[in-house]
């Protein structure tokens, strides 16, 4: 809005106008300011019972005070106007109207959605486990509500550039003003209202409104002290409001009640956000007016309020009319030509401005007609055309309905066969190839080993058994290793015993065995344990290989075989045979 507008905001008593003009993204210059008193009657919480007679009211109001604007940014605070806030997912901006037209249903319990203009602001992204969404402040406002501020424009021989909704205007000032990091709690103090903001940096976390302002102190103080409306709004001004409360019972009512509400909002805040606790507290609006409400709030919050005495982002042109003071006073007009949500419907807009229309030439009119009747025919070519062809597809489709029934038969069956297959699949286990691993120990297991116990658990094999020699012993454990359905081999003991100056060792070692198809690997594994067998036999005279007893190791004494199939250090390893025809005795385990 490069131009000056009047951004008006409509009170019950109190239709405040401010004339603005928009310099910059982050700077407002004001001209002109006036808080006009209007008759009861013609406006009640937003709505406007009487355009003509509030018009005419604005207008002599405004004479004569230095407003030259002619076109009007109007800023609503109704109870009529429905605010919630909602998260869609990321997307073009674009595309937000169209989300936020189709969920309207969700975010409001309207039953009649023609009747309402939805609209929003993004309020900021978030992002939830990796996932960027919109945060947004939806609003949904009358059409009713809508045209009778365009109608209120007409009257007044004005046009309308852009509605707005009164928390998205405070919001878009506020974010000049808290810009910083941390929590702030910003009260903006109205002539009949008080807004909570919870501000986070320049991102509304809340926003509330307590229908308690100005204008219930004056009239608490008026009810009391028995006074006027004039004598009362000066009493307010002069006498510190601590004292007035302490004067006067009505008057402490409506201080505890305002305080109490701001109190419950703080609460409320506190218990959904205790990790991100309010920092700062500010006091902004129509303060000047009420003397010592500061100092009353202080009192009664946990941490010290500051008054915000200027506004940032805001330029006063006329000092002589307008202060500071003044200017915090018309927050929601400021910020109504920041970032308007531009409230406004097809209808609502025909009816506000004036059309003028001008008598067509003859034969403009001929040609239209023309152009019309080509276009009709072209438009019966096509219905019919599009008729027939549906009446086809309709045909074609009917010819194919038992291919629903096919599918549906189909789609049981794959469900019913692989239940059986997963009541299959828990019958598998390592039990199931034992008796292959056994027909497989006759081809693996060497001539030097005897097997005394075999025992199987869910596929877990204990094996116990003598041999002569822990060299008999670890060529087994190698053996059973390359069997492709066997892992986890391993001794647990081998008690060796010198007899006759013969080993006679007893030992026992356990493995798993893996599940395989029997259909799969009957003849691979036999293939496989035969391999194994011919590959990894003992020498040809194996039999008559002794050992040499270890004069340190006591007998019937326990040693292990590491998993690769050596014995552990003490034990007597075989090596090839020399020469001569002897054989000699290494420590380190079986080569």
């Amino acid at each position: 809005m490069a131009t000056k507008v009047l951004s008006i905001s409509l009170g019950s008593e109190i239709v405040k106008v401010c004339e603005v003009k928009l310099a910059g993204k982050r700077k407002v210059q004001v001209f002109n300011a006036i808080d006009l008193i209007v008759p009861e009657g013609l406006c009640e919480d937003g709505v406007i019972l009487d355009a003509e007679s509030l018009a005419e009211a604005i207008k002599q109001g405004l004479k004569g005070e230095g407003f030259s604007a002619k076109k009007i940014v109007f800023t609503i605070n109704s109870k009529r106007i429905a605010n919630k806030e909602a998260i869609i997912p990321f997307c073009k901006e674009n595309r937000i109207k169209d989300i936020v037209q189709i969920n309207a249903s969700e975010y409001f319990p309207i039953t009649n959605l023609d009747s309402y203009t939805f609209n929003h602001s993004i309020i900021e992204i978030v992002q939830n486990e990796g996932v960027k969404n919109y945060r947004l402040s939806v609003t949904a406002t009358p059409n009713e509500l809508i045209e009778q501020y365009y109608e209120l424009a007409k009257a007044m021989g004005m046009s309308v550039e852009a509605i707005d909704y009164s928390g998205n205007s405070i919001l878009q000032l506020l974010k000049f003003q808290t810009a910083g990091e941390g929590v702030d709690a910003v009260f903006q103090v109205g002539a009949e209202n008080t807004v909570v903001n919870i501000m986070n940096g320049s991102t509304m976390v809340m926003q509330r409104s307590v229908p308690y302002g100005r204008l219930s102190l004056v009239d608490a103080i008026k009810s009391s002290a028995n006074v006027s409306d004039e004598e009362a709004d000066e009493m307010l001004m002069q006498d510190d409001i601590g004292d007035l409360a302490a004067k006067y019972g009505d008057v402490a009512d409506a201080v505890r009640t305002m305080l109490s509400s701001i109190g419950r909002i703080l609460e409320f805040y506190r218990a959904r956000n205790a990790e991100n606790p309010v920092e700062r507290a500010f006091v902004i609006g129509d303060i000047s007016s009420i003397a010592g409400l500061p100092d009353l709030i202080n009192n009664e919050m946990d941490y010290e309020v500051q008054v915000v005495e200027r506004l940032r982002g805001v330029e006063i042109k006329n000092h002589k009319v307008l202060s500071d003071e003044i200017v915090a006073n018309y927050l929601a007009n400021i910020g109504a030509v920041i970032a308007p949500l531009r409230i406004a419907i097809d209808e609502a807009r025909q009816r506000g401005e004036k059309v003028k229309s001008d008598k067509l030439p003859w034969w403009i009119l001929i040609f239209a007609a023309v152009i019309s009747i080509a276009m009709c025919g072209g438009i019966l070519f096509v219905y019919y055309t599009n008729k027939q062809e549906n009446e086809s597809l309709k045909a074609q489709i009917e010819a194919l309905g038992d291919v629903e029934n096919l599918q549906a038969e189909y789609d049981r069956a794959q469900a019913d066969l692989q239940t059986m297959q997963n009541w299959y699949d828990t019958t598998k286990g390592g039990n199931e190839t034992l008796a292959r691993f056994v027909d497989d120990l006759e081809k693996v297991q060497p001539s030097a080993v005897a097997i005394t116990k075999l025992t199987s658990s869910a596929g877990e094999v204990t094996i116990q058994g003598n041999s002569y020699g822990k060299p008999a012993t670890a060529e087994f454990v190698i053996q059973l290793k390359r069997l492709p359905y066997i892992q986890n081999v391993k001794v647990d003991y081998i008690n060796e015993s010198i007899k006759d100056y013969s080993a006679d060792d007893s030992f026992q070692l356990t493995l798993t065995l893996l599940y395989q198809d029997p259909k799969q690997s009957d003849s691979d594994d036999s293939e496989a344990a035969e391999t194994v067998a011919e590959e990894s036999s003992l020498p040809e005279n194996s039999d008559e290989i002794t050992e040499i007893p270890v004069s340190e190791e006591p007998e019937n004494s326990e040693t292990d075989v590491n998993e690769e199939g050596n014995v552990a250090e003490g034990s007597v390893e075989i090596d090839e045979t020399s020469e001569e025809g002897g054989e000699r005795a290494v420590e380190g385990g079986v080569e």
